[in-house]
């Protein structure tokens, strides 16, 4: 009986560390940043990506279970005048 809960424990806190200790990783658009962990409840972009037309996307965006829970992205042109 000891033997069962101890390995139960364990599992649940696996199943734990899988599902809440993100991940992080670069895309190769200018430096966005992407937090994921190995099972996929929830996804966190830091956007920083370049674009031929001159201008820069900046912001962050929050996925949770695939629903987009915060977005607040916006352009950042490179070509200010003072």
């Amino acid at each position: 009986m000891k033997k069962t809960k101890i390995i139960l424990i364990i599992c649940i806190i696996i199943t734990v560390l899988l599902c809440a200790v993100p991940i992080p990783q670069v895309l190769k658009d200018g430096g966005t940043r992407y937090l994921c962990p190995i099972v996929p409840t929830y996804e966190i972009y830091m956007y920083n990506a370049e674009r031929s037309d001159g201008q820069t996307m900046k912001g962050v965006a929050i996925v949770l279970l695939g629903i987009d829970i915060y977005e607040n992205t916006y352009y950042v042109s490179e070509y200010r005048t003072p």
